[in-house]
């Protein structure tokens, strides 16, 4: 049935939650998520997965008066999207579970998470993993997150605990159970038939079938032959598969979701819209273009520096170090695009995946490399590394990004004076008279036009005199004559502040 076949009111529905995994490395998340996977009846039908996804459902079944339920998870890298909405100030999970191992309590990554949890405001579960250690000590690590002001049920609080050991599997089926029902007080719903919004989590390069990406399922519904719209990428739906690879011709919210045919990869962490049609699709984006004067959805990284990466390692756990190492390098106006991150070899794949932009990188992590995949690298300017050490990983890094970054524009303040008279104008250029009032100010340099302490104009500070005399400095407390060069008529009472700028190479 189509959408379009469907009466225009809302119908709301439950659907499932969208949980989080988050913690510090080594406590175990990865291991916990895998023996979920493993142990759950829905993926040991598909005889197991064997290419990585970025998020994945569970069903957790019925028991006694316990109504069962279904469960979806982010996997690495959907920590990425994760962090990528969170900058943006909407969120992707509706719930977290924070994992601390028992043996080890607090870590820097596990106030780190606790943060992202807190900004978010979305209700999480502590996870103490590891109970089957002999050096478990549980009520350390509680005592450790109360000081971090988290405030658990037994204490009179809100936030739940649970204890598990993801290795033997003791105490995980008890934590699904705990997941449904803290999402049952949580009332999510959605759109039943309304047309589908969410989140590109994963994204790569089909070889054989062309882009792809793994998207996640907020709000409505999507089917075959729907158009989608993620920033400047967009495809007409042939291609929908579920997070197993099967096909199918409709998936609702909380569903993760496979698409293939995009004309352009889309941006990890970018929202996605669903259409009925091409004419509306075209149509929603020209009246977003004319509201905020921007080129689509991704007006949100205008000026942010993106240089796309692409990771391959040894194993499935160096994956999340090397992300954790390379984040560190991110700033406001920088960001790091992971477009891949899997095990094994660096191919020619790899390479054409990364040339998407400017100053790419592919990085491995004990892998290896053939000379096809350097002569390629050389083609298209992708810069090629692979290290054993993780921190010598960082280093290169850390350089290779430094030669793509722009060079800084260093504004040092040299002086500031007061505009106490306007005597002539010719076009832009006028006659002033002023008192030096901080500093120094000098000919034939910049100068911002201030009122009340506001910039109102950049310009130049054409002459200076003293008298009749002409100078190229005037020093604090004293008056002269100016010739300035701005394009706003400034007022008796403005303010010249005079600076130059240094161009400097930019340093991570």
């Amino acid at each position: 049935m189509k959408q379009e076949e469907i009466a225009k009111e809302k119908i709301k529905t439950k659907r499932n939650p969208i949980v989080v995994v988050l913690g510090h490395i080594d406590h175990g998340k990865t291991t916990l998520l895998d023996y979920i996977r493993k142990s759950n009846v829905a993926l040991k039908e598909t005889g197991g997965i064997t290419q990585h996804v970025g998020a994945y459902e569970i069903e957790v079944p019925k028991k006694g008066d316990f109504s069962g339920g279904k469960i979806t998870f982010i996997d690495t890298p959907g920590h990425e999207a994760f962090s990528s909405m969170r900058s943006r100030g909407a969120k992707i999970a509706d719930m977290a579970l924070l994992v601390v191992a028992a043996d080890d309590g607090v870590k820097p990554q596990t106030e780190e998470a606790l943060k992202v949890i807190q900004d978010e405001k979305i209700p999480f579960i502590v996870v103490l993993n590891k109970m089957d250690k002999d050096s478990a000590d549980p009520e350390r690590a509680k005592k450790e997150l109360g000081d971090l002001g988290v405030i658990f049920e037994e204490w009179g609080g809100k936030v739940p605990v649970s204890k598990v050991s993801a290795k033997t599997g003791d105490g995980v089926e008890e934590l699904l159970e705990l997941i449904v029902l803290v999402s049952d007080l949580e009332d999510l719903s959605s759109d039943l038939f309304g047309l589908a919004k969410g989140v590109v989590i994963e994204s790569h390069l089909d070889s054989k079938r062309g882009n792809a990406a793994t998207l996640l399922i907020r709000d409505g519904m999507v089917e075959k032959g729907n158009w989608i719209r993620a920033g400047e990428s967009q495809v007409k739906i042939k291609i929908l598969e579920d997070f197993k690879g099967n096909s199918i011709e409709e998936a609702k919210a909380s569903s993760p979701v496979r698409v293939v045919g995009f004309n352009l990869i889309p941006q990890v962490g970018s929202e996605f819209q669903v259409f009925d049609s091409l004419r509306e699709m075209e149509g929603a984006f020209e009246n977003l273009q004319k509201k905020s004067g921007a080129a689509g959805m991704e007006s949100f990284n205008e000026g942010v520096q993106i240089v796309p990466v692409v990771i391959k390692a040894d194993v499935a756990g160096s994956l999340e170090a090397l992300l954790y190492e390379l984040k560190k390098f991110e700033k406001p106006d920088l960001r790091l695009n992971v477009l891949r991150m899997e095990v094994g070899n660096i191919s020619e794949d790899d390479i054409k995946l990364a040339s998407s932009g400017s100053g790419a990188l592919a990085v491995g992590f004990r892998v290896k490399y053939d000379k096809s995949v350097v002569d390629l690298a050389e083609r298209f300017k992708v810069s090629l590394g692979t290290f054993d050490v993780i921190y010598e990983l960082g280093d290169w890094v850390k350089k290779e990004i430094e030669k793509v970054l722009p060079a800084e524009k260093i504004r040092k303040i040299l002086g500031r004076a007061k505009i106490i008279k306007i005597f002539k104008k010719e076009g832009s250029k006028l006659i002033v008279g002023g008192k030096v009032e901080d500093g120094a100010i000098y000919s034939s340099k910049r100068l911002t036009l201030l009122r009340r302490g506001f910039p109102l104009a950049e310009g130049r500070l054409i002459e200076l005199r003293q008298g009749k005399t002409e100078v190229k400095e005037v020093a604090v407390g004293t008056e002269f004559g100016a010739m300035i060069d701005v394009n706003i008529d400034p007022a008796g009472g403005d303010e010249i502040e005079v600076y130059e700028e240094e161009i400097k190479k930019r340093l991570l």
